[in-house]
């Protein structure tokens, strides 16, 4: 977590030297969880800041930071005895990822494609945790000021899972890939 934090301050030190050039932005989030994710975990909503260095004619660098705050969804377990039904319970997740963007006519115009990595940090009912996530991504520049993109973002998270055998039971880890699929509307400055 500091190498992350470390490299978006050096970003930012060499994005001052040309700043004319460089962008913040606000952005409204939206999150719509995907695959096993989507059983337990409702649309999420939230904003996010963004910084971005242009590096040459087509390449930028970019930091993203935010917040989304995700619904809970109730489960349905069969039990063997019946059905269960357990109360879901929302969460919240503070994205801080960095990366960098491809623009395919000029700098900072038109669309582009690009990837993002870092940390999402979760919290939900008095529980942390954090995830390490990469996300491809493809925007489009709509004007000078509004900036649309689309993001696949994948989260490597470690889920335990319990095992029953004859008359044991033992618990084992696993890594698992939670993702959702993030659209952000963005403001530039």
């Amino acid at each position: 977590m500091k190498k992350l934090g470390v490299f978006v301050a050096a970003c930012v030190i060499a994005g001052g030297l040309s700043a004319q050039d460089n962008r913040a932005s606000v952005g409204l989030e939206v999150a719509l969880p995907m695959g096993d994710w989507a059983d337990f975990v409702g649309v999420g909503f939230g904003a996010t800041l963004g910084y971005e260095i242009p590096m040459g004619d087509n390449i930028g660098l970019i930091a993203n930071a935010g917040f989304i705050s995700f619904a809970g969804k109730d489960l349905e377990v069969n039990t063997g005895l019946g059905t269960v039904t357990v109360e879901g319970k929302s969460s919240s997740a503070i994205p801080i990822q960095v990366g960098g963007k491809y623009y395919f006519t000029d700098q900072q115009e038109g669309a582009y494609l690009g990837l993002l990595t870092g940390m999402h940090l979760f919290s939900s009912d008095g529980n942390s945790d954090s995830n390490f996530g990469v996300a491809p991504l493809l925007g489009f520049m709509v004007t000078e000021n509004i900036d649309v993109a689309v993001r696949y973002q994948m989260l490597f998270a470690k889920q335990e899972t319990v095992v029953v055998t004859g008359t044991s039971v033992t618990t084992e880890e696993e890594t698992v890939t939670n993702s959702y699929l993030g659209l952000r509307l963005a403001y530039n400055f």
